[in-house]
């Protein structure tokens, strides 16, 4: 489902069901259309709870889909992160990463960094204790392991990955997750200048693959919003060629 707002995910999936405005205010517990109406054309932000709702009762496995479904796509268009216990709750339907042999994670779209396999952890220096907190403050605090870790190729892997995120966010800059990220960020060593120097993209969405040319060699990555939860965001770096190959399998940042 490729649509960017509530409102029209709301509006496609009702008339899916054929139903009127007032049918489905009714259902969701509402007195009369005026709400739905006003969620339909986005003049109005949906709360959780509301969003909780319209998928229950917009639900059917017959003609929208199942509920958990909806309810992600709903969340997803609204800015809605998942928490801790969501992510645990669709662990079962994830790719299993920590079996593969090239640095894999998995993210929010709001760059909550939720689980990486062993080889991204040794690629990155993360923490022990990485789970649940945003990929850029890792990146960014110091003194902290991923930036020692990373050494003189820190800057460039900044710079890189805040172009990509502002490619992603910069439509939702006025959400309010962003807001009290970028916030915290700009108190840490070296945000504001390289966050100045970023241009931010017209693109909006998650880029599917990327090349990065590395001395000899060269690397993908590859970042695929996956199905169990359209919040989610998958990373995968590859080798494309055998002197990349060749200098990850020396460094162990992959598996033969």
């Amino acid at each position: 489902m490729q649509l960017e707002t509530v409102g029209e995910i709301v509006r496609i999936l009702r008339g899916r069901r054929d139903l009127e405005q007032v049918e489905l205010a009714r259902a969701c517990g509402w007195r009369d259309a005026s709400a739905v109406s006003r969620i339909e054309t986005d003049r109005i932000r949906p709360t959780r709870r509301t969003l909780v709702k319209l998928a229950n009762a917009l639900a059917d496995e017959n003609t929208t889909g199942a509920r958990q479904d909806i309810q992600a796509w709903l969340f997803r268009a609204a800015g809605v992160l998942p928490t801790a216990d969501e992510f645990q709750q669709l662990s079962e339907k994830l790719p299993r990463i920590e079996t593969w042999g090239q640095p894999a994670m998995i993210m929010d779209f709001g760059w909550t960094l939720w689980t990486a396999n062993d080889l991204a952890v040794k690629m990155l220096g993360l923490p022990a204790r990485y789970s649940g907190r945003n990929y850029l403050e890792l990146l960014f605090e110091a003194p902290g392991s991923v930036r020692s870790h990373l050494g003189d190729r820190w800057e460039l892997i900044a710079a890189s990955t805040l172009m990509e995120f502002r490619a992603e966010t910069d439509r939702q800059a006025d959400r309010r997750w962003r807001v009290k990220l970028i916030a915290r960020l700009m108190s840490m060593p070296d945000f504001d200048h390289l966050w100045e120097a970023s241009q931010p993209s017209p693109r909006g969405e998650v880029f599917q693959r990327r090349r990065y040319q590395r001395g000899d060699g060269a690397v993908a990555m590859v970042r695929l919003t996956l199905t169990a939860d359209p919040r989610l965001v998958l990373t995968h770096i590859i080798p494309e060629d055998q002197a990349m190959t060749r200098t990850l399998l020396e460094a162990g940042l992959v598996l033969a």
